[in-house]
């Protein structure tokens, strides 16, 4: 089945429909395969705690937000995982998937009665600069309920919590809670001894007896220089962008924006927004890029 996909009119906050439109970030994709197999086909509700980290525009929400969009598909291709684009859950949009803190009920099923394993879900995707101890103990209430649902909690900019001492809240319920809980978080090149290597990476400001209670503590990948190259292309062949001197215009967007896709887009956003739809050497050069240290 061919996923329907919405026209793009904002790039710098576009979401992939598809699995091959995430470039890298492989162990990332199949820890969603996996969890999305264990709960429609063999009713899992828990173990899939996982912590994600890495650079910034490295792809962390995107691929937290198409691994719960395909979760909540009525007609997922099990062979691909990529969600349908057509039914009602791939088209309500707005609240389900962002980090508004919405709270929403997803039924997996369009016929209960004929649905080889119904799966009603409670998905609350949480901003982490705004959450304060009453709206953690709300959440609590809801996710402690026992009534056989699954319940997946998203904790986007976790380390926000940390730094407001609220995480503590969370060590007992990560532990005996039967959910999911996804958190994502930018990461500092610092080891305990201040060494600023990339082989002691860590989350920024998270407790390491926060980290434990994550079965699952993943990495964003950055692409190489000759993949974000032919993803950039793609893209732009897909949004109708043309491309001038296109090989080395976008290998050196690919180099500026240190092989983050997210600062990447933000380019392809300015082409995008242009009457000419045009992409150019100098656009690339004149582009101011705030990346992390």
């Amino acid at each position: 089945m061919n996923t329907v996909e919405p026209v793009v009119k904002d790039i710098e906050r576009w979401t992939p429909a598809r699995w091959d439109q995430i470039i890298a970030n492989q162990s990332l994709k199949e820890y969603f395969w996996d969890m999305i197999w264990c709960i429609r086909q063999e009713g899992h509700r828990s173990g899939f705690n996982m912590l994600l980290t890495g650079n910034s525009r490295g792809g962390k929400t995107s691929g937290i937000t198409l691994g719960i969009k395909a979760l909540g598909c009525f007609h997922l291709d099990m062979d691909t995982f990529n969600p349908c684009g057509r039914c009602a859950n791939c088209q309500a949009k707005i609240g389900l998937y962002g980090n508004d803190g919405y709270e929403n009920w997803v039924d997996l099923y369009e016929d209960e009665e004929t649905a080889k394993k119904a799966v009603r879900f409670l998905y609350l995707p949480l901003d982490c600069t705004r959450l304060n101890e009453a709206d953690i103990d709300n959440v609590l209430g809801k996710v402690r309920v026992n009534d056989g649902n699954l319940k997946i909690v998203y904790l986007d900019e976790v380390h926000r919590l940390t730094r407001r001492g609220l995480d503590e809240q969370l060590l007992k319920p990560l532990e005996t809670c039967e959910a999911i809980w996804i958190a994502s978080s930018a990461y500092v090149r610092k080891d305990e001894r201040g060494d600023a290597t990339d082989d002691f990476r860590r989350p920024s400001s998270l407790e390491k007896m926060f980290q434990n209670r994550f079965t699952f503590r993943l990495e964003t990948q950055k692409p190489t220089m000759d993949e974000l190259t032919l993803w950039l292309a793609e893209r732009c062949e897909e949004w109708g962008i043309r491309v001038e001197d296109a090989e080395q215009t976008l290998q050196r967007l690919a180099e500026r924006s240190c092989c983050l896709p997210g600062m990447a887009l933000q380019i392809l956003n300015k082409a995008h927004k242009r009457r000419s739809k045009l992409l150019t050497r100098q656009l690339v050069e004149e582009h101011v890029f705030d990346l992390d240290e």
